[in-house]
């Protein structure tokens, strides 16, 4: 059996019916949850440029995109959001509008040719099982002169670093987790598929105990926000692409 077939059927057991219901409700803190509302604002400042740039509204592929929630983040920038999801628990009912299209798919079988400027892949890739396909895939669905954004935590944070006994418990708990990825990984699959980089950012450099992270997230948002913003200023500084986490961008370009 294959690496990619081993690894397609852990997938099947920890994606094929992936739900975050009970962590959103339940496990994450006021924090994360703000957090993540950073991460969304990140990506629509990306789009948003997009948009200016092409002074044009634009199409956008989500891949993993679940309930399609973040369709609402970027719905006054898109021309069309078409997002597709494996998880029938995530996604009971297929929807097909004329702006709004969210369907059954996953990203190693999109077969989409030149129909998107963006695609996203937020903080799913390292839940494919063929993440090379992915982004091929990704990059044929791109109309020349596109972009893709890709968010995922980083396996080479300071703090997996500096508590190694933490962050292999990390990788030992989150068996939804096929891959563990750093910057320079995505880059490598990035140009491979014949991207050319535009930006990596390094984020959420700031990490405290879980009660602090509750209390901290309980803060009014723009406050939290600052703190985040701050944060990441510094921890770039000093350890520069070693944040929890990071964004990239890369561009399909047109010869």
């Amino acid at each position: 059996m294959s690496e990619e077939s081993k690894l397609k059927k852990q997938w099947e057991k920890t994606q094929s019916a992936w739900d975050d219901t009970d962590f959103l409700l339940n496990r994450a803190n006021a924090f994360m949850k703000k957090r993540w509302a950073k991460l969304n604002n990140n990506i629509v400042d990306i789009v948003g440029k997009e948009v200016v740039a092409k002074n044009e509204y634009i199409n956008l592929l989500d891949i993993g995109a679940g309930r399609g929630d973040f369709y609402k983040n970027i719905q006054n920038l898109v021309k069309k959001y078409t997002g597709i999801e494996p998880s029938e628990k995530m996604l009971k009912n297929e929807i097909f509008e004329e702006d709004f299209i969210l369907k059954r798919g996953k990203g190693e079988d999109l077969a989409d040719e030149q129909m998107y400027d963006v695609v996203l892949i937020k903080e799913v890739l390292d839940h494919c099982y063929a993440p090379e396909k992915v982004i091929g895939n990704a990059f044929r669905a791109l109309k020349q002169g596109g972009i893709i954004i890709i968010s995922l935590t980083n396996k080479d944070a300071y703090y997996k670093k500096l508590f190694k006994t933490y962050a292999a418990k990390l990788v030992d708990t989150h068996k939804d987790h096929l891959y563990n990825f750093n910057p320079k990984e995505i880059l490598e699959l990035l140009q491979t598929a014949g991207f050319t980089l535009e930006k990596t950012m390094a984020t959420n450099y700031l990490r405290l105990p879980f009660i602090v992270e509750n209390l901290v997230g309980k803060l009014p948002q723009g406050i939290v926000f600052g703190i985040l913003d701050f944060t990441d200023r510094v921890g770039n500084v000093f350890m520069k692409n070693e944040g929890g986490s990071f964004i990239i961008t890369a561009r399909k370009n047109s010869f």
